[in-house]
């Protein structure tokens, strides 16, 4: 059998950019493929797409789940920073909420701020406070002229 027919080369002749080659190769593979059912073909299309789908969709879910974990554990941290900056500024809310509560453990928490804080809380404020007026007479002094 010639790799090439009349056929081929005169379609080649004609077409000098693509040549007999092509022609054979395109009569060969339609020869070859006249005898394949599409059934197979379909199912191996049908399990490469399903295969493609689920790890597209694996893969964007894993995202998607990832952002949301982490922005949820961002709304929480902030939501504790805030409470606690609430309770320690002094914001109206947060102390009736918690150590003023006439309520729930009110009693135990005001307990607890006194046993913790107590003297060693009031001393360090003590000192900030002895701090300020400090850096307060620099200041006077400066600003009145006295040395």
């Amino acid at each position: 059998m010639d790799a090439f027919t009349e056929s081929d080369i005169s379609d080649g002749g004609r077409h000098v950019v693509l040549g007999p080659a092509y022609f054979a190769a395109r009569r060969v593979a339609e020869q070859l493929m006249q005898g394949v059912e599409s059934e197979p073909l379909i199912k191996v299309l049908k399990k490469c797409a399903d295969d493609l789908t689920n790890g597209i969709y694996t893969y964007i879910e894993d995202g998607m789940r990832s952002d949301l974990e982490s922005n949820l554990q961002g709304h929480i941290r902030d939501m504790v920073e805030r409470t606690v900056r609430a309770l320690l500024t002094g914001e109206e809310w947060a102390l009736n909420q918690y150590p003023l509560a006439k309520y729930h453990d009110g009693e135990q928490i005001r307990a607890a701020v006194a046993k913790h804080g107590g003297d060693p809380l009031l001393m360090m404020r003590i000192a900030d406070l002895e701090t300020e007026v400090g850096r307060l007479r620099e200041s006077l002094k400066y600003a009145h002229g006295y040395s």
